[in-house]
């Protein structure tokens, strides 16, 4: 006899049979997966959903079935809800089956892209299983994470939306009325105190810093307008919608809005901005969980999403409590140094101590930014907390041992290292000062390197990276190169500082886990220089695995050629080692697409060796290889100097099971010609694309192709090729689409393919 399907319960009206997302979990249940016209199916448990793919499938056939057994769902639920995350050209088709006989419910569901979640009435009697079919609308490959199956009790759902708590925004009790607030005074200066607001204010109009400062006055007045208290709930808000519920959207943070308003509230001794800073932190402080969602707390799961949530909190908390302590009451102090440990400090603990993994890369470093900044706060009423706050520095001391490379590089790109050092240096800096120690003595001596990775990865234009690898934007986001040319005068940063501090720019994934310009204005140097490129001619991160050219014509206009490789097991990285970038002057020309937000499934195809400037093997059914993890480090090497460049990079290792031999060399004599050689040999007989993509169009003419660009001619030349062919292919970071040139070799074994490249100006 079955036993009862176990729930798990995300609120009193709704439980979930399938969490999918818990691997744990999800290995147990009882799952039938039918195969349909898909070729290449695969079903892996994937630490945050059960994650479904396919190579091929016929148009408009059932690409496959999912079914799971049922047994004994209680009576009082009347709704059956499904959350998943599918392509916009699938359909979901759901059942269920009562009695031996299946009953659809309701019509076909397509895929958004994005998570969803669709409900149905469960209908009478009792169930025995439910399962869903995929029908694609096209033959393309495909990527469906499941997240979880549940069942709710629509009445009780509502009513539980509508005893929401509602707040009137005065906090009577806790927050002082700002016409009665006494002198500023902090609680400890964690990264500035009183006696510092005269040079804040003087810093203001200085060069650079004035139109930074014009930019954060401009945020903090666009804050005023939100009421904060609208979007409390049991949950923290959150904008990334991988883990939120379908009601929860549409909720902004309460990590950087309040530091914004708090310190520009500060520095222009404006109340109003600082009354509504800390409007913000009674909200967080009245947050049950500091988690995002109750899929994190679920009953009998222990899944978590890590506690990137609860340190964001924690540090905007600390903040704000140090910095405004002189208009809080003894009971708001009381209940925000509470809460500061309850919901933030514990969780974060119980990371660090649980996953090893955290100290191998940013997410370790990251999370002790709150340990320190609260840990520092706390032990003015806490007298037992010193030796937290110590291990705390020592936990950030060993992530960065290991987060950056002999190299001074990171294995997980530009990006990610200017995120991940915007929280450490938060971090170390409030330490420094408290404990009166110079902050350099406090990073790996690796970190005098840094400046070789930074400048590698540079974009010729200031203030601008290469988007390779999972980079959401071109842009250096955050407050880390400033922070970096006032620790570090004499290196690249003070170079290209003033390119990297704030500028208009279009919302991006990663404002959620960051509070742009603050702490650069806090602690960034006074006086800045005119930006200028830090590329270097010529470089090798042995460590990290990249190689760089920058050379100029007699002319004067720069050709820079990049070529992309990794360490061993690289965290953040694509299937797309071996693959070349080049921008002429300042403009990208063979480009690397970056990477969309998480939330959108498109993150996971973006990741794939054909979407990069790569040799790919393609089958017989059209379907194109991917390259295998980078288990075994896959560096380039070369040489190069102001005229001629030599790089060379053995890709059999991630071709490991479709080739045996792999190796890419490019050669130039000059600037303005390169080539481009693959040599190797296949384990079978198989087509090879060239795959190259840009933001425009090709013009191509046999075996020939043009790029035009703004003052810039491309020619493409491949002899060796069967045909030249483009179309429209996927988006890049902006979501805006990108052409994908292939050169085509119908058929080969061994091969050695030379592609040539000229560039002019014109």
């Amino acid at each position: 006899m079955s036993l009862p399907t176990q729930l798990f319960e995300l609120t009193p009206a709704e439980s979930m049979f399938a969490p999918f997302h818990d691997a744990a979990v999800a290995k147990q249940l009882p799952l039938q997966l039918e195969t349909g016209a898909a070729r290449g199916l695969k079903m892996e448990f994937g630490w945050d959903g059960l994650k479904l793919t396919w190579d091929q499938a016929g148009a408009g056939e059932v690409a496959a079935r999912l079914e799971m057994a049922l047994c004994e769902i209680p009576g009082r639920f009347d709704r059956l809800v499904f959350c998943h995350v599918a392509p916009q050209d699938v359909c979901l088709n759901f059942e269920v089956r009562r009695r031996g006989e299946w009953h659809a419910l309701g019509t076909a569901v397509a895929g958004t892209g994005g998570r969803d979640e669709v409900a149905f009435p469960s209908g009478g009697g009792p169930l025995d299983a439910v399962r869903v079919t995929f029908i694609p609308a096209t033959a393309d490959q495909a990527l469906i994470s499941l997240q979880w199956w549940g069942v709710a009790r629509a009445a009780l759902v509502a009513e539980i939306e509508a005893s929401r708590p509602h707040y009137d925004g005065r906090w009577s009790g806790l927050i002082l009325p700002p016409e009665s607030w006494p002198e500023p005074k902090m609680a400890r200066g964690l990264l500035f105190d009183v006696p510092d607001l005269p040079s804040l204010q003087a810093k203001r109009n200085f060069p650079y810093w004035k139109e930074h400062w014009k930019l954060l006055e401009e945020r903090a007045r666009q804050y005023l307008r939100r009421q904060p208290e609208d979007d409390v709930d049991a949950f923290l808000p959150q904008t990334d919608q991988r883990y939120i519920r379908a009601r929860e959207k549409g909720r902004t943070t309460y990590f950087s809005e309040p530091l914004v308003l708090g310190f520009v509230g500060m520095v222009n001794g404006d109340r109003a901005l600082g009354f509504h800073a800390l409007r913000h932190l009674m909200c967080l402080l009245h947050t049950p969980s500091w988690a995002q969602s109750a899929e994190s707390r679920a009953r009998g799961s222990v899944w978590d999403q890590r506690c990137f949530n609860e340190e964001m909190a924690t540090t905007a908390a600390a903040l704000l409590l140090d910095w405004y302590d002189f208009a809080l009451t003894p009971r708001a102090r009381e209940l925000g140094q509470q809460a500061l440990w309850d919901k933030g400090v514990s969780v974060i603990e119980r990371d660090m101590m649980k996953f090893d993994y955290v100290f191998t890369m940013n997410q370790g470093p990251w999370f002790c930014r709150a340990r320190l900044l609260a840990g520092l706060y706390l032990e003015t009423v806490w007298p037992r907390m010193k030796p937290h706050t110590e291990l705390a520095l020592g936990d950030l001391r060993a992530g960065m041992e290991n987060y950056v490379l002999a190299d001074g590089g990171t294995d997980e790109g530009l990006g990610y290292f200017s995120i991940t050092l915007h929280a450490v240096l938060s971090g170390l800096l409030g330490y420094a000062r408290v404990r009166g120690v110079d902050p350099r003595q406090l990073l790996p001596a690796k970190f005098a390197q840094t400046g070789r990775f930074v400048a590698a990865l540079s974009a010729t234009e200031p203030g601008k990276v290469l988007t390779e690898g999972d980079n959401t934007t071109d842009l250096v986001v955050g407050d880390t190169i400033p922070l970096l040319a006032a620790i570090f005068p004499d290196d690249v940063y003070g170079r290209v500082a003033a390119a990297c501090l704030m500028r208009p720019r279009p919302a991006g994934y990663y404002d959620q886990y960051f509070v742009e310009g603050v702490i650069s204005f806090i602690a960034g140097p006074v006086r800045l220089a005119p930006p200028e490129t830090i590329v270097p001619t010529f470089a090798v991160l042995p460590e990290t695995g990249h190689l760089t050219s920058l050379r100029r014509t007699a002319a004067g206009h720069s050709v820079r050629l990049h070529v992309v490789g990794a360490k061993a097991r690289a965290s953040h990285t694509h299937f797309d080692k071996g693959s070349f970038l080049l921008e002429l002057d300042r403009e990208p020309a063979l480009i690397d697409r970056g990477q969309v937000r998480y939330d959108d499934l498109r993150s996971y195809t973006l990741k794939r060796t054909e979407l990069h400037n790569t040799l790919t093997p393609v089958t017989a059914e059209g379907v194109y290889r991917n390259q295998s993890g980078v288990l075994e480090a896959t560096i380039p090497e070369g040489e190069g100097d102001e005229v001629r460049l030599r790089a060379r990079i053995d890709l059999a290792h991630v071709w490991r099971g479709a080739m045996s031999a792999c190796v890419r060399e490019l050669t130039s004599d000059r600037p303005e010609e390169f080539t481009v050689l693959d040599r190797g040999e296949l384990l079978a007989e198989s087509a090879l694309a060239f795959n190259l993509h840009t933001r425009v169009p090709w013009e191509i003419s046999g075996r020939q192709a043009i790029l035009r660009l703004d003052g810039w001619e491309l020619t493409l030349s491949a002899p060796w090729a069967d045909e030249i062919v483009q179309r429209e292919n996927s988006i890049d970071f902006r979501l805006e689409p990108v052409w994908h040139l292939e050169c085509r070799l119908r058929r080969a074994k061994t091969f050695e393919l030379a592609t040539r490249f000229q560039a002019r100006t014109v």
